[in-house]
């Protein structure tokens, strides 16, 4: 049984609800063999993009970094974006970028590292949605429920498929950021 199920409801109305702690557990490894180098900027964008240039003050790390309950949070709240780390992207004066994209590659953020500093990182959004503020603001969110690890999180299911994933009980849904 994994996070978020649970053996079925009770009142015949269809519903599955249920939570399991998975303890101490982290994030499986992956045994096969490392994957290509990510072509992200092949596969998400475009010729005819102009991204938004900006900086942030919150590190990438801090958002999708080794804090696994972080990023399980964050992936609740933000259900169609996905992340990828592209080190010594080739790019003049970047270390190190975090990519986020939505699953449509619709909109996608880059946060670029120079290597010197931790106290600013350079931004580039592009598309309807602004993925990065997206994912401080799912960040911000974990913080203020008290950083909890992903054993707090369940999810309801119904008969049609429908799922609410929600912290502690459900009556506190988890909300996307959008």
């Amino acid at each position: 049984m994994g996070w978020g199920t649970g053996a079925g409801g009770d009142g015949g109305d269809g519903k599955h609800s249920g939570k399991k702690d998975p303890g101490g557990a982290k994030p499986s490894q992956d045994t096969k063999a490392p994957r290509p180098e990510p072509r992200i900027y092949r596969d998400v964008v475009r010729e005819e993009h102009v991204p938004a240039e900006s900086s942030t003050a919150v590190s990438p790390w801090s958002v999708t970094g080794d804090a696994w309950a972080a990023r399980f949070s964050i992936g609740l709240q933000l259900p169609d974006v996905w992340h990828a780390w592209h080190d010594n992207p080739d790019v003049p004066g970047v270390t190190s970028r975090l990519w986020l994209a939505t699953t449509d590659a619709g909109s996608w953020a880059a946060v670029d590292w120079d290597g010197r500093t931790d106290e600013r990182f350079t931004l580039w959004q592009h598309g309807p949605r602004r993925l990065w503020n997206e994912g401080e603001t799912a960040h911000d969110r974990w913080r203020s429920a008290g950083e909890p690890r992903p054993g707090r999180y369940g999810m309801t299911v119904d008969t049609d498929g429908n799922h609410v994933a929600w912290l502690d009980d459900p009556d506190h849904p988890v909300a996307a950021t959008v």
